[in-house]
């Protein structure tokens, strides 16, 4: 009995890590993607914006 909860444990573990490697990747196209299309629109805001200094 405690070998099969074992079991059942480690596989759902497995899979979650799996399910969040995944949306990982996911989000890293996603991102890799919109730094093509909005290079020049991303330098313009940088530019328009001022940035705070640490004391």
């Amino acid at each position: 009995m405690v070998e099969i909860i074992g079991l059942v444990t480690m596989g759902a573990l497995i899979g979650l890590l799996a399910w969040s490697m995944a949306g990982e990747s996911e989000s890293e196209r996603r991102r890799v993607s919109g730094i093509g299309d909005s290079t020049l629109s991303s330098k313009t805001v940088a530019s328009g914006t001022r940035t705070k200094q640490a004391a």
